[in-house]
């Protein structure tokens, strides 16, 4: 498939699990994204800067939300006045565009380094978190100053949803791209059809870390199984018959440190492997079944950690130099 312009089109998706035709959400698209960015140096905006930053501060306060709300179903026990601070988490403490007041900073702080909610992180594996709750908190001091400018590393970390559509256009290998990021929250997969023409690639984002978690709204299947099934629709739509389509399975480190209290068995009961590297074997041979009919030499699948930079440079430059020789196999 050409492209219908001289800058070629790349779609990218989204499924973690946490986004046209390609992914769910909370996979690790939008990370992707701000790694070609940065990669590319496609600085961002006042604009962005400012939307992200605030993403910051709500990603520190709904993730402590979510650890309180965790240790409180499993009956762990705050002090007295750790469990006030707790409440005030929970019911009093909105998200803001800006940093904490300092009462606030100092409860998020103290509840951080309480032992119930260390306890409770160490269990993450049993519940839905952001990876990067501890690097935030860990560097809460410095976020919560009033001149706080986010770092690349920040941003990279920094979970911020894809809302509709979004694109950029960049330079790799002496060519220009133009990146289209796409909802992947249920409803916005509607949107996908209106990106099906003109595409010269696809970059499938999916997070093997969540063969045992389920969407909140929908609990029949997990996250890792929607996933794999919009794969599979994908590669076998037509009109992408001759796409190339680049598949990240994302966050392979968190995968490795859930199977020792979480076995893959227990979640997919065909697996009969005994180790980390039997699983992440068994893991692409499902990713590779649900990729079977698309042409083998229009796939490239491969392990990521999106929020690490040296291996994400590495890898998004391998892509680059493989997406440019398919599409010069495909237009000969």
């Amino acid at each position: 498939m050409g492209s219908v312009c001289s800058t070629p089109k790349v779609m990218t998706s989204v499924v973690d699990g946490d986004e046209n035709v390609v992914g769910a959400a909370e996979s690790g698209k939008t990370t992707l994204l701000s790694q070609i960015r940065m990669l590319h140096k496609q600085p961002f905006s006042n604009s962005e800067l400012i939307h992200r930053r605030a993403f910051i501060y709500a990603n520190i306060l709904n993730s402590m939300k979510i650890i309180i709300n965790y240790a409180e179903a499993n009956n762990l026990k705050f002090s007295a006045e750790n469990q006030k601070k707790a409440k005030e988490v929970l019911y009093t403490i909105e998200e803001c565009i800006g940093p904490f007041n300092e009462e606030e900073f100092q409860i998020l702080n103290k509840l951080w380094k309480d032992p119930v909610i260390q306890e409770a992180y160490k269990r993450r594996g049993e519940y839905n978190l952001n990876d990067s709750t501890r690097y935030f908190f860990d560097n809460l001091e410095r976020i919560n100053k009033s001149d706080f400018q986010p770092t690349s590393t920040d941003l990279i970390r920094a979970y911020c949803p894809t809302i509709g559509i979004q694109n950029i256009v960049f330079t790799a290998k002496n060519r220009s791209f133009q990146l289209f990021d796409i909802g992947g929250q249920k409803v916005d997969r509607r949107k996908w059809a209106t990106m099906y023409d003109g595409l010269d690639a696809i970059f499938f984002c999916l997070a093997i870390s969540e063969y045992d978690q389920k969407f909140e709204d929908d609990e029949r299947e997990s996250r890792l199984m929607d996933s794999l099934n919009l794969l599979e629709q994908i590669c076998e739509e037509p009109k992408f018959e001759s796409t190339p389509i680049f598949v990240f399975m994302n966050e392979a480190d968190v995968l490795k440190e859930k199977l020792g209290k979480f076995p893959l068995k227990d979640y997919l009961p065909d697996y009969e492997g005994k180790n980390e590297k039997e699983a992440m074997d068994f893991l692409l041979r499902k990713v590779e079944e649900k990729c079977k009919y698309h042409d083998e030499n229009l796939i490239s699948i491969q392990y990521t950690c999106l929020i690490d930079n040296d291996e994400m440079e590495k890898i998004l430059d391998n892509v680059f130099k493989q997406l440019l020789k398919m599409m010069r196999l495909r237009d000969e």
